[in-house]
């Protein structure tokens, strides 16, 4: 008999601890609502002092958004630069259009090219004709002298080395008479792209460490605003995890207000800017047009903004809350 009646107690304990572990989680849940509640509502009672606050953070995160921003538009661009950087395949006086075609579909199908071009001999002429002037002069030629052309344009990111055994390959065919290629384009066009990314690394890494400056320097005057409260707070047996929560809450709340207002500057300065770019885009007839932050971005600059917000507010926690003790 006595067997069972330890079972029962054990199951019963067991069941007891279980609901205990259940109502501890939902209060530190209810907890942490509370907490994020009442932070959000204490930097809306001083809605001055905050707004300042959200505001420098806005616009060191709208920096770095705004250079990410232009790189995204400069890849539309790439195409157009990269035409400038094309290999122009000079094909011999034989060749006939329909080789002509036939090569430059032939080398379309290489991995390393990524777009071909074929322009006859007749054509070439006559785009000559029509941007040199010398219309009247070239009537009294009696052949063409202009030979077919392939253009070929390369991937771009394309290695230098890779692009000089294109070159070599492209040497290599019978009806491929010259080849030329602007270097200067191609190693500009990297360099640009590639000072681009370095530049928003750079500033983006300044930029979140002044993030946290400011963050850790309006938690730090919090807490001195707060010494007497959590002195009796640790009096009463208050953990410090439970009194640095607060912080913790206000310094995520920072960053989401302000990744959330760099958001709206970056959607301003492309309202603003999308009329007069459209305008001289048109004047140049390209096909231009300017986009704003895509979506993921956005959402990587407000995570990225949360998460320096708090680690601003967790390192200005850490410093001073120790030395605060009943």
């Amino acid at each position: 008999m006595a067997e069972p009646k330890h079972t029962v107690k054990t199951q019963a304990g067991a069941s007891l601890q279980e609901i205990g572990v259940r109502k501890r989680l939902n209060a530190w849940a209810a907890n942490h609502q509370l907490v994020a509640v009442e932070t959000l509502m204490r930097l809306l009672s001083k809605p001055l002092g905050s707004l300042l606050t959200w505001m420098v953070i806005a616009i060191a995160l709208t920096l770095p958004g705004a250079l990410w921003m232009a790189l995204d538009n400069m890849e539309q661009l790439s195409g157009r630069f990269q035409a400038s950087g094309r290999i122009t395949l000079y094909l011999t006086p034989k060749a006939t259009e329909q080789q002509g075609q036939q090569l430059s579909d032939r080398i379309a199908a290489l991995d390393s090219v990524a777009n071909t071009e074929f322009i006859d001999a007749d054509t070439a002429l006559d785009d000559f004709r029509d941007n040199s002037g010398l219309q009247a002069a070239l009537d009294f030629l009696p052949d063409n002298p202009l030979p077919a052309v392939i253009l070929v344009e390369p991937p771009l990111g394309i290695e230098q080395a890779a692009l000089l055994r294109l070159i070599e390959q492209l040497k290599s065919y019978q009806l491929v008479d010259s080849v030329q290629l602007d270097m200067a384009w191609v190693e500009r066009l990297q360099a640009m792209l590639a000072l681009a990314e370095r530049l928003i690394g750079v500033l983006g890494v300044l930029l979140a460490l002044a993030i946290l400056l400011v963050v850790g320097n309006t938690i730090r005057l919090a807490i001195a605003a707060r010494v007497d409260e959590i002195r009796v707070v640790k009096l009463v047996g208050g953990t410090n995890a439970y009194v640095r929560r607060p912080f913790l809450y206000t310094g995520l709340w920072y960053g989401m207000v302000g990744g959330l207002l760099a958001w709206l500057l970056l959607i301003l300065c492309w309202a603003l800017l999308n009329g007069p770019v459209a305008d001289l885009a048109e004047l140049y007839g390209s096909g231009f047009e300017l986009k704003p932050l895509s979506a993921g971005a956005a959402m990587i600059l407000l995570l990225a903004a949360m998460l320096l917000g708090w680690l601003g507010a967790w390192w200005s926690v850490s410093r001073h809350l120790d030395h605060i003790e009943p």
